[in-house]
This record gives C-alpha cells, structure tokens and sequence, in this order.
C-alpha cells in the first residue's frame, strides 16, 4: 500500500490550502477527515505524527480544526485506545451492517459484525460517548434501512444514511424512486417519535423549519467547490473523494505545485449555472441542486440535474409532509428535544478538552493518503460528519 510520507504531507496541505483558501470565501473552520482506506491498518507513530501534522498546518490558516475518521474498529485495545487519543471527541465514526453478507472477515459476516461491535462498544466506554454510525444504501441494504434505524434507535446510536457511491466500481445502483421510497417510510417513523440524530434527515429538516444548519459533511449541495478539498495520496487534488474515484475535475497536484485555475472556476459556475428546472424547483432553497459528482456522471456535465432528484423530490415532500401534520413549532421542539438527549448521553468527565474542537463550522478538505487500493466503494464519512478515514486513503477537510 502506497502511502504519503509525512513531508509530502506537510507540502500537499500547505500547498492546497493556500491556494484553495484564496479562491474560497473566508474560511474560520476546516474539518480534516482521514477517509478511504482502513485507518486502523496505519502504524500508530505514522498515523499521529500526520493528525499532528494536519492539525499544525491547517491550525495556522484557520481559527479551529478538528479531525475524524471512519474506521471499522475492528484491532486491539491498544490501537483503539490510541485512536481515541490521536481524532478529536465525537469525531470517530463506524459502519453498520446488520442484515447482509458484504462485510465479512474471512467470509464469515457474522465474525465480522461481532468484532466491530466489540471494537465499537470499547470505544464507546472509554469516550463517553455513543459511536456515529454510516449506513451505505444499496439495493440490498435498503431493504433493512427501517430495520437498521430500530437498531441504532435501541442503542441511542446516531446515524448517518448515504446512497451507494459506485464510482469506478461494478456496482448497481439504487433506483431513485426506490430510494425516496425508503427513506420516506423512515421519516414517518423517525419524525417526532425518534430521539436519535439521523443524518442527512436532521439538516434538511432543520433547513426546511428556518433552523441554523452547521453540522459538517457534504450536504449534496451545489457549493461544495468553494467549500471542500480532498487531496490524494500521489497528491492529485479534487473536490471530494467521489470526485477524485471517477477522475472528474481534477484541480492540480499538491505534491508537484500545480493549481488549474480554470478547473476550478468552471466547477464554481455550479452555483449559479445549475439546471433551470432545479432552480425552479420548490425544494431548491433546501437541496441546492445535488451532487455535482452525480450530475457529471450520468450527464458529463457539472450542472445538470442529478437522478436522484428523483429521491430527493420524495425525501423534502415527506418532511413537508410531517412538519404540516405536526405543525412548526412542535417540529422545531422536537428537533431541539433530539439535540439536548443527544448531548445527555454524553459522558463529559471523559472528554478530552484539551483538543481543538469548535462548533462553528466552514468548508470541508479531504486528504487522501493512501493508494486506491481498498478504496470505499460505500461512502465511509460522517457527513460530518458524522465522522469520517485512513490516511492510507483521503483525509477529507470540512471548513467554514
């Protein structure tokens, strides 16, 4: 497995942000995430001196940084341990699998699920804190989405659901009616009688009820250029990590110095050059146009509309829907009733203070430091995340 020495590091980080910043609005927080690769896999010493290294760069152009990972915690309680004390608090996080054979140790899924809860549940006890947990939709997986949410539900676990993310990979994707359907069927049991965070379903909720938005993670909106950086192990520089696994929009390579200026003006015209049914739309101040990753892969072009326009379109109905049943305001209390229950399950005489942690939030950077070996084909971030993974692979950034 190829991995960025630690001076290519220093350079790729000091490079990128420099240039990135200077054509992004004024950023105050950037979100350093190491995702891609499996991040319990990296030699500790490695793995500190980078989040040392990430922390020191990045610390010195914006007024907070914070870094987190996605790891399946599936090691020893030495490593573990050692990862609590390297990623900021609250910011690790996993994946759930319950019901399917995709993720296996040695072909064996059920192996698989028992070591991680037991890594999880370890983390869990020395952290005070529940673990955020990623659920990839796929056309398997989303069969048990409500099934999964019962799950984490009964574990006070919050939850993060994505799309399956093929990218370059040989992977059918989920039908987006399909899709909508689902997550539809799991609103209508999560609103206002659940008490466990559901990512992106909180931020689009709050966004529809007029609420401040800033948890980090891609929102699949239209700006992600000005605020996401994602750089990879060679030290070619992209938007995101989907972005960079099917090669669309390369900005430049931090290692060898080179920025495309133009590269990066003609993804930023997504802001204002996105399609004109999207604009049109009555979700549009809520979804912003999409994935630009989608639209360039289903169209070749960065403005169109994505396909799951679709799923979004039943996603913002059925919130609609939920907020009119129950009504504003009881909407908004409920919301802030899942905020104060998620901060009470907390144990706060485990937190470490001491890291750089702030709650105002930026843009987002992701690194990738690893080969492509391995590479997630599910999306394994926090959405702010939620918490994204390996520095083998990318570390994503989220800034403000």
């Amino acid at each position: 497995m190829d991995r960025m020495s630690i001076d290519d590091l220093k350079k790729s980080l000091d490079f990128a942000l420099t240039h990135f910043l200077a054509r992004s609005p004024k950023k105050t927080y950037c979100g350093a995430e190491v995702i891609g690769g499996e991040v319990m896999i990296l030699p500790t010493d490695y793995l500190r001196q980078a989040v040392d290294t990430i922390r020191r760069i990045i610390g010195a152009k914006v007024k907070h940084v914070t870094v987190g990972c996605q790891s399946n915690l599936i090691g020893s309680k030495t490593k573990i341990k050692a990862l609590k004390e390297m990623i900021d608090d609250d910011s690790i996080g996993t994946s759930l699998d319950s019901f399917t054979n995709k993720r296996t140790i040695k072909g064996d899924a059920n192996k698989y699920r028992q070591l991680a809860t037991q890594g999880a549940h370890y983390l869990q006890a020395i952290s005070g804190n529940t673990i955020g947990t990623v659920i990839v939709c796929d056309s398997d997986t989303i069969n048990n989405l409500v099934d999964e949410y019962k799950i984490s539900q009964k574990d006070q676990r919050r939850i993060t659901i994505r799309p399956i993310f093929a990218g370059r990979h040989d992977i059918d994707c989920l039908n987006p009616s399909r899709l909508g359907q689902h997550w539809k069927a799991l609103i209508d049991i999560w609103f206002i009688q659940g008490d466990t965070v559901i990512e992106p379903l909180m931020r689009m909720t709050k966004s529809m009820l007029g609420m401040r938005t800033d948890e980090v993670g891609c929102p699949y909106w239209r700006s992600c250029s000005a605020n996401s950086l994602n750089i990879e192990p060679n030290g070619d520089l992209y938007t995101c990590q989907e972005m960079a696994d099917v090669g669309a929009g390369k900005l430049g390579n931090a290692i060898s110095g080179q920025w495309h200026d133009k590269m990066y003006l003609l993804l930023s015209k997504r802001q204002t050059n996105i399609d004109q049914e999207c604009q049109q739309c009555q979700w549009y101040k809520h979804c912003q146009g999409g994935c630009m990753m989608e639209s360039f892969t289903e169209s070749g072009s960065f403005y169109s509309r994505p396909n799951n326009c679709t799923a979004w379109t039943i996603v913002f109905k059925a919130l609609d829907d939920n907020i009119k049943k129950h009504g504003k305001q009881a909407s908004i209390d409920w919301i802030n009733k899942i905020q104060e229950v998620e901060y009470s399950r907390i144990d706060h005489s485990k937190i470490n203070h001491s890291k750089n942690k702030s709650t105002v939030l930026d843009n987002a950077v992701a690194i990738n430091q690893s080969t492509a070996i391995n590479k997630p084909i599910a999306v394994n971030q926090s959405i702010a995340l939620d918490k994204p993974t390996a520095l083998d692979k990318p570390i994503a950034v989220v800034t403000q």
